[in-house]
C-alpha cells in the first residue's frame, strides 16, 4: 500500500471516529450532564422540603402549646361573666375548707380602661374556725378563675361563737366580655343596666349554711 492510500485509510478512520463521537458519545454526554443537573436540583428541592417540613412540625408543636395556654387563660379569665359558675366555684371552695357559713354577692362588671377586660367586684362573707377560714382563703387563691382580694376585715364571732372568726372581704374577678356592665359599649344608661349577664342583687350563701 502506497503512502497516499495509507493517508486515505487513516483519514477515513478519523472521520468514522469523529462521526461516532458526534452521533453517539456527545449526545449521551449531554444527557448525562442534564441528568446530573436534575439530580442536583432534586437534592436541593429535597433539602428545602425537609427544612419546610421541620418548620411545619415545630409550628404544629408550638400551636398545640399555644392552644393549651389559651384554654388555660380562658378558664382564668373567661369570655363571659358566668356568675352562676363563679358562685359554684366559691361555694366549692367553702365546702372543701369546711367553713360554717359563706355568702357571696357579685356586683356589676365594670369595663377597665384598656377596654379589653371587665372587673366583677364581689363581696364575700365567711365564718368558721381559724384553720377552716385559712383553708378557704387558700382555696380562693387556687381557683381556676383568677381572683384578687382587695380588702379583708377579720373579727371574732359573737356570743357562743367567740372562738370562731368572721371575715368580710372584697374581691375582684375578671372577664374578657367588654360588653357587660357600666362603661361598656353602648354603655350604662341611667335607671337601667346593660350587659349579657343577669346579676344577683342579694348575697348567695352556700346550701345548708347557717346565717
Amino acid at each position: 500500500m502506497n503512502r497516499r492510500s495509507l493517508l486515505v485509510v487513516v483519514a477515513a478512520g478519523l472521520a468514522a471516529v469523529a462521526l461516532i463521537v458526534a452521533v453517539l458519545i456527545l449526545p449521551k454526554a449531554a444527557q448525562v450532564r442534564s441528568r446530573q443537573q436534575e439530580i442536583a436540583k432534586a437534592k436541593q428541592d429535597q433539602s428545602g422540603l425537609q427544612t419546610q417540613l421541620a418548620g411545619l412540625k415545630a409550628d404544629a408543636q408550638q400551636a398545640s402549646a399555644y392552644r393549651k395556654q389559651f384554654s388555660k387563660l380562658q378558664k382564668q379569665v373567661p369570655p363571659t361573666a358566668d356568675l352562676p359558675g363563679l358562685i359554684r366555684l366559691v361555694n366549692g371552695a367553702a365546702d372543701q375548707a369546711g367553713v360554717d357559713f359563706m355568702a357571696i354577692a357579685p356586683g356589676q362588671p365594670t369595663l377597665q380602661g384598656n377596654g379589653q377586660v371587665s372587673t366583677i367586684p364581689t363581696q364575700i362573707t365567711v365564718s368558721g374556725g381559724y384553720f377552716a377560714v385559712d383553708q378557704f382563703l387558700f382555696q380562693l387563691e387556687s381557683l381556676s378563675r383568677i381572683s384578687k382580694v382587695t380588702t379583708i376585715q377579720v373579727s371574732p364571732g359573737a356570743g357562743t361563737d367567740a372562738s370562731k372568726l368572721q371575715v368580710l372581704m372584697s374581691a375582684e374577678f375578671y372577664t374578657t366580655d367588654a360588653s357587660a356592665g357600666p362603661g361598656s359599649a353602648p354603655g350604662h344608661q341611667s335607671g337601667s343596666s346593660s350587659g349579657s349577664a343577669t346579676l344577683p342583687t342579694n348575697p348567695t350563701s352556700t346550701p345548708g349554711s347557717k346565717p
